[in-house]
């Protein structure tokens, strides 16, 4: 069965900007109902009685046949969603608030639905699937589709043209009743243009939460949105007056001769930024791994959207009055320049109708690649941690973030949104990166990868899901939902269907092909690795305690609060210091940006593994990134600690474990390039020591795709280090020991029982180390060692293995472990041979 695609999870940028801007069009003559709503909440020190006559109330407002009542409870419950107690939300979600709400999606006012929308978008940022589930059961797709989305995209051609619509006037003669129906209608349309952002954004980013949500909604929304919604959504990237006409590409066309855009008009002529940004975002999340989408947006009827891509992507800036629109256009360029990726490298893209326009928008992507590293150049994750704290103490701990000086909380969220859109960029430029190395096989096989034919399924590609585990007794477990690691070391924040000829890390032809990257990725690669260490380092702020969770922890606490304890932190961190809770959203960022960016510095040497001139690119800066990524790794293993499922502490684990998965993939790739004809890295003592005591850790041993990525990493990472010119003959011994060990021998089991990936991995790994008898260590370590006689007992334990795993459910992964089988069995018969 295919595997279930898998999606961004980027709420938590919509709950920043919730949280940052409140929604449903808010007035300040409002505050005042809003504040009465608050208190008729009450706090939670109430007693449940009064409570719950309260809240009663508020509701029954909401369905009152009287305009004002609604208008007031819908206005309020927008406005107070986001700070109500956690006990009065509950109370409110179990009187059917979320019925109500969508009953009032197709209120007669336009005020009513748009505070409506407010209040769910503002449920959907902020709580968990099950709410969005719940939304999804009580058919909210349905009024948003059917009544608002055609609304919305009929009003929106009258707000960006150049001079607005004539008003309705009544026809002459007519009777005074006619007269004022003209002038309602007037009326109706003029408050619907005034509110017409704040409606659109509102129903984008509930189309945003949903697409991140599961398979099942995302199926709805593909049945039901479809092309409409996708349409609707390119519309509003209109951010240049005028933009959006020509045939989908002339932006690419246009991009070697770009002028300086005037100053973005007023009056409708252009989108928001923000709402351009939030449908941009939206558009992202609805095509990653999802075809009907992608071949949706690549259609003829949708060419100006690509028009707008390329607009928005090639362009200079426009002027914006504030920081903050500017760096939301910065945003909205690395979205673009994502979702333009994510078209070139899908299945759609790839049909010969599409070849050529693909190609332009591949170089497009290769001309703008700046837009990725501004950021991972700029931005000072120390300096940021000092100004958060400044403003931090600003603000006086006795007062909630909404009392507290506006001044203060505007810093901090900025600071906030800088952060939000690095981490961003890396996911983006991680893409990219694992992109030109598929671009680059396809060009090194002498063909392309785009040969899918018009009509084709795009399904047919689709990966197998997860082969599972070999337990204690050799059998396998199939299963599993996601893959966190793919077999080719690149790391993707989604699935995709698997690049033909990616390297697994097998001993197969494809590994010895060889790529060309542009000219303008080589200036680039050879200072990224030194900027995504830098990235990648811990600040005093990451992988800590809140103040939430400290009680918690107090009983196991390490010595540092940091989670993952480095030099600096121990040094300058009290033990007893926990992160403030007004720091909180600016942690989990930060910590997001470390994983991001050794994820992103993984692909980065993955790719440079192919490239011909990979060791002059990075050969500078290549030690210091070995030392420091490892550091990172031992920091993360260390501070790895026993934490229960579904736990506060379980989702710091989790990013641990990511930076260990992430930083031996790119341990593997610097040792591919570094290790290889030419030497440029020098291997410490301790390095295998520490790699083998890895393979067992608890992170590596884990029954789940991530700890599987670790442990062929690791195996990967080993078969170099053993094997690069003037190893020690001690050392290779105990990295060639260690691999026969993880394998299954004749009928005893390995104690690793490693999965059937793993296994692949260790047989290459161990072929590779001996496949030259003339090795000045083979004569000590192979022969006098006496691995030939273990290797071919070896030899029936991994046939043994093989044969467990099912070829229906699981054809590749049986095929490829049938190759490793057979290389080890003919590996074994031609040592026999030299002995």
């Amino acid at each position: 069965m295919p595997k279930a695609a898998r999606h961004r999870k980027r709420t938590r940028g919509s709950r920043l900007a919730a949280t940052a801007n409140p929604l449903g069009g808010a007035q300040d003559d409002q505050q005042e109902q809003v504040e009465g709503a608050q208190a008729a909440a009450g706090p939670a020190t109430k007693k449940v009685g009064k409570k719950e006559a309260e809240v009663a109330n508020l509701l029954d407002k909401l369905r009152s046949t009287d305009i004002k009542d609604r208008q007031w409870a819908s206005s309020a419950l927008s406005g107070m969603l986001l700070t109500l107690p956690p006990v009065t939300l509950r109370l409110l979600l179990s009187k059917n608030l979320i019925g109500l709400l969508i009953e009032r999606l197709t209120d007669d006012d336009e005020s009513v639905f748009v505070e409506c929308l407010g209040a769910l978008r503002n449920l959907a940022v902020t709580s968990p699937l099950s709410l969005l589930s719940e939304m999804n059961n009580k058919r909210l797709l349905l009024p948003l589709f059917t009544h608002h989305l055609p609304l919305l995209a009929q009003l929106l051609p009258s707000l960006l043209s150049a001079t607005p619509p004539p008003p309705i006037v009544a026809p002459l003669p007519s009777t005074p009743q006619e007269r004022d129906q003209a002038a309602e209608e007037n009326a109706r349309q003029e408050n619907r243009r005034k509110l017409y952002w704040d409606w659109a954004e509102n129903v984008v980013y509930l189309v945003w939460c949903f697409a991140e949500s599961n398979t099942k909604i995302l199926a709805s929304l593909n049945s039901q949105g479809g092309e409409p919604l996708i349409a609707f959504l390119g519309s509003l990237l209109r951010v240049f007056p005028g933009s959006g006409s020509g045939d989908g590409m002339d932006g690419v066309e246009d991009s070697k001769n770009k002028k300086k855009n005037k100053k973005a008009e007023k009056g409708g002529k252009t989108v928001p930024v923000a709402v351009a940004l939030a449908a941009a975002q939206t558009l992202y999340a609805l095509i990653s791994s999802n075809p009907p989408a992608q071949a949706h947006l690549l259609s003829a009827s949708n060419s100006l959207t690509l028009a707008s891509f390329t607009q928005i992507l090639s362009s200079p800036p426009p002027t914006y009055p504030t920081p903050s629109q500017t760096l939301d256009f910065q945003t909205l360029q690395i979205v673009t320049f994502g979702l333009l990726l994510e078209l070139a490298n899908s299945n759609a893209g790839k049909k010969p109708s599409r070849r050529e326009e693909m190609a332009k928008v591949r170089e497009l992507l290769k001309e703008r690649s700046e837009i990725l590293v501004r950021l991972v150049g700029e931005i000072d994750l120390e300096n940021t941690v000092k100004l958060a704290r400044e403003a931090q103490a600003e603000m006086d701990p006795q007062v909630t973030e909404s009392q507290a000086p506006s001044g203060a909380v505007n810093k901090l969220t900025t600071l906030e949104k800088k952060v939000s859109t690095l981490q961003l960029s890396l996911e983006v430029l991680g893409e990219w990166c694992a992109s030109l190395d598929a671009e680059g096989l396809a060009s090194a096989r002498g063909g392309n990868d785009d040969g899918m034919e018009d009509g084709e399924n795009e399904e047919d590609d689709e990966e197998e899901e997860w082969g599972g585990i070999v337990d204690q007794e050799g059998d396998v477990e199939m299963g599993g939902d996601e893959d966190d690691g793919e077999d080719d070391g690149i790391i993707r924040r989604h699935q995709e269907p698997m690049e033909e000829g990616i390297d697994d890390g097998s001993d197969s032809d494809e590994e010895e092909k060889e790529i060309n990257l542009p000219t303008n990725s080589i200036s680039l690669f050879s200072s990224l690795p030194r900027l995504l260490l830098t990235l990648a380092k811990p600040t005093e702020l990451s992988f800590a305690k809140t103040a939430a969770t400290s009680t918690t922890l107090a009983a196991t606490a390490p010595k540092s609060s940091l989670l993952i304890p480095t030099e600096a932190a121990t040094s300058t961190q009290p033990a007893s210091t926990v992160v403030p809770e007004a720091l909180a959203a600016l942690s989990d960022l930060l910590t997001t940006v470390h994983v991001r960016a050794l994820e992103c510095l993984n692909n980065v040497f993955i790719t440079l593994a192919r490239s011909k001139s990979a060791v002059s690119i990075v050969k500078k800066d290549l030690q210091g990134v070995w030392e420091g990524t490892l550091e990172l790794v031992l920091g993360a293993s260390q501070g790895a600690g026993e934490v229960t499922v579904g736990s506060t502490e379980e989702e710091g684990e989790e990013r641990k474990m990511e930076i260990v998965m992430a930083g031996v993939g790119a341990v593997w790739g610097m040792a591919r390039v570094g290790l290889g004809e030419e030497i440029v890295l020098t291997i410490g003592d301790q390095v295998t020591p520490f790699l083998i005591s890895l393979f067992s850790h608890s992170f590596a041993a884990a029954a789940n795709p991530a700890g599987e990525a670790i442990r062929v990493r690791i195996a990967g990472a080993l078969g170099w280090i053993g094997r690069r010119q003037g190893v020690p003959t001690a050392e290779n011994q105990v990295i060639g020991t260690f691999l026969l060990s993880v394998l299954p021998h004749g009928k005893t089991p390995s104690p690793f029982s490693p999965t059937p990936e793993v296994l692949i991995q260790v047989v290459d790994s161990f072929i590779d180390l001996y496949a030259d008898e003339d090795a000045p260590y083979d004569m000590e370590v192979f022969r006098k060692g006496g691995f030939l006689p273990v290797l071919q007992d070896a030899v029936t334990g991994v046939r043994a293995a093989t044969k467990k795993i099912d070829k229906k459910k699981f054809p590749e992964l049986r095929s490829r472990a049938d190759g490793a089988l057979e290389n080890l069995s003919e590996f074994a018969k031609y040592r026999k041979s030299v002995q």
